[in-house]
C-alpha cells in the first residue's frame, strides 16, 4: 500500500512532536517486554531453588555436527567420540555461561545426559558431574524401538531422582520433543515440573547468554 504523505488530508501527523511521541512509546514497549521477560525469568529460577520435582530440559551447545554435516546419529560407546559430533569452542562457552546461571542462582542440581559425547561435554563442561544411560542417545525417527527405550529410560531415571534438587536433562531436539512436545534451541532451558504420573509440566524458558 502507498505512504501517503505527511499531513496529506489530515491523515498522518508527522510533526517532530508525533514522532518523538512514537518513538518514546516504542521504547516504552520494549522496556515492558524486556522487564515481563526478566520477572518470568526470576520467578522460574525461583521455583527451581525452592519448589521439588522441577527438571530443566536443554539440548547440548553448539557441535561441529550443527555446520559441517557430520552424521548426528554417531555413537562411540567407548567414550572416546571417534566419529562423533563434538563441541565447537562457541559451544565450550554456551556450557559454561549454562553452569554459570546455575552457580548465579545457587542450584546444585541432578544431572541426566545422552551418552552422546555433544551432551556429555555439554554436561561435563558446565555442570562437572552427571549420570549417562545408553538409551537415552539419539536414534533414527524410524527407530521406534529405539524411541520406546528412550521413553522408558528417560521415565524411569526422571521419576528415580526427582525431589528436593532439580533435574537437569541435557539431551537431544527430537528426544526432548518427544518427552514435552516442546521444540527448544540451543542455549534455551525448558523448565518444567515432574508430576507424580511422570508427565512433565512445562513452567516457561528460560534464555541463556553467554
Amino acid at each position: 500500500m502507498a505512504r501517503l504523505p505527511c499531513g496529506r488530508f489530515g491523515q498522518i501527523d508527522c510533526s517532530p512532536q508525533r514522532r518523538e511521541s512514537t518513538a518514546t512509546l516504542n521504547w516504552m514497549i520494549v522496556l515492558v517486554l524486556l522487564s515481563s521477560t526478566a520477572t518470568a525469568d526470576v520467578g522460574l529460577w525461583e521455583k527451581l531453588r525452592h519448589d521439588p520435582n522441577m527438571v530443566v530440559l536443554m539440548r547440548n551447545a553448539e557441535s561441529g555436527g550443527n555446520r559441517d554435516g557430520t552424521n548426528m546419529l554417531v555413537w562411540d560407546s567407548s567414550g572416546n567420540c571417534v566419529g562423533e559430533s563434538i563441541l565447537t569452542e562457541e559451544g565450550r562457552a554456551q556450557a559454561r555461561a549454562v553452569g554459570a546461571a546455575f552457580s548465579a542462582h545457587d542450584i546444585n542440581p541432578v544431572v541426566i545426559s545422552s551418552p552422546m559425547c555433544r551432551c556429555t561435554q555439554t554436561a561435563q563442561i558446565a555442570f562437572g558431574k552427571f549420570i549417562a544411560d545408553p538409551d537415552l542417545r539419539q536414534r533414527p525417527v524410524e527407530d521406534t524401538t529405539g524411541q520406546e527405550a528412550f521413553l522408558a529410560a528417560a521415565g524411569a531415571l526422571l521419576a528415580k531422582h526427582r525431589g528436593t534438587s532439580p533435574i537437569v536433562f541435557v539431551n537431544h531436539r527430537p528426544n526432548i520433543d518427544a518427552l514435552t512436545l516442546e521444540l527448544i534451541g540451543i542455549g534455551e532451558l525448558l523448565v518444567g515440573k515432574i508430576l507424580d504420573d511422570g508427565e512433565i509440566e512445562v513452567l516457561g524458558r528460560i534464555p541463556v547468554q553467554e
